[in-house]
């Protein structure tokens, strides 16, 4: 039942963002925009209008000394990141967080 909650929501969104989207007017750097190319990513989704959002997404890295990756304040800082959309499901949020999370970009 959530996930047919979640896919409605985002098909909604996505309904409203898609002239924009055809137009290549998005803002990658939008978290909202971020959080919906990134949860349709963890559904399986990945349309070419998401390519910069997710981008986005994977260049927010974090390093200790001498250039090592740290990939528990990437988290961080990329949860902090999709936390600026006031209407992100913080469920998928979760979700997105715990897929790609801790990957380096």
């Amino acid at each position: 039942m959530k996930k047919i909650a979640i896919a409605a929501a985002l098909l909604c969104l996505t309904a409203t963002t898609m002239p924009a989207m055809a137009d290549d007017n998005v803002d990658s750097g939008d978290p909202c925009t971020v959080f919906l190319c990134m949860a349709g990513k963890v559904m399986g989704e990945s349309p070419s209008e998401c390519n910069g959002a997710v981008k986005k997404f994977f260049s927010i890295n974090a390093f200790k000394k001498k250039h090592r990756f740290n990939p528990g304040k990437t988290f961080d800082m990329r949860q902090e990141f999709l936390g600026q959309c006031a209407s992100a499901d913080p469920a998928t949020v979760s979700k997105t967080l715990s897929k790609f999370g801790k990957i380096r970009g």
